[in-house]
Protein backbone atom coordinates (compact mmCIF):
# COMPACT_ATOMS: atom_id res chain seq x y z
CA UNK A 1 0.00 0.00 0.00
CA UNK A 2 1.39 3.36 -1.03
CA UNK A 3 1.26 6.23 1.41
CA UNK A 4 0.52 9.85 0.53
CA UNK A 5 3.70 11.87 0.93
CA UNK A 6 3.33 15.67 1.06
CA UNK A 7 6.99 16.13 0.08
CA UNK A 8 6.60 14.33 -3.25
CA UNK A 9 6.18 17.04 -5.91
CA UNK A 10 4.22 14.82 -8.28
CA UNK A 11 1.54 14.02 -5.69
CA UNK A 12 1.03 17.63 -4.60
CA UNK A 13 1.30 19.39 -7.96
CA UNK A 14 -2.46 19.35 -8.60
CA UNK A 15 -3.25 20.80 -5.18
CA UNK A 16 -0.57 23.46 -5.56
CA UNK A 17 -1.91 24.55 -8.95
CA UNK A 18 -5.44 24.71 -7.53
CA UNK A 19 -4.29 26.89 -4.63
CA UNK A 20 -2.31 29.10 -7.01
CA UNK A 21 -5.33 29.64 -9.28
CA UNK A 22 -7.54 30.49 -6.29
CA UNK A 23 -4.95 32.95 -5.02
CA UNK A 24 -4.62 34.65 -8.41
CA UNK A 25 -8.40 34.96 -8.84
CA UNK A 26 -8.81 36.41 -5.36
CA UNK A 27 -5.89 38.77 -5.99
CA UNK A 28 -7.54 40.08 -9.18
CA UNK A 29 -10.80 40.67 -7.29
CA UNK A 30 -8.89 42.44 -4.52
CA UNK A 31 -7.18 44.78 -6.99
CA UNK A 32 -10.52 45.55 -8.63
CA UNK A 33 -12.10 46.22 -5.25
CA UNK A 34 -9.29 48.55 -4.21
CA UNK A 35 -9.44 50.43 -7.51
CA UNK A 36 -13.22 50.77 -7.17
CA UNK A 37 -12.98 51.90 -3.57
CA UNK A 38 -10.33 54.48 -4.44
CA UNK A 39 -12.33 55.91 -7.33
CA UNK A 40 -15.45 56.59 -5.25
CA UNK A 41 -13.74 59.10 -2.97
Amino acid sequence: METYNLVNIFETKGLEYLLLMCFLVLFVFLIGYLKGAGGKE
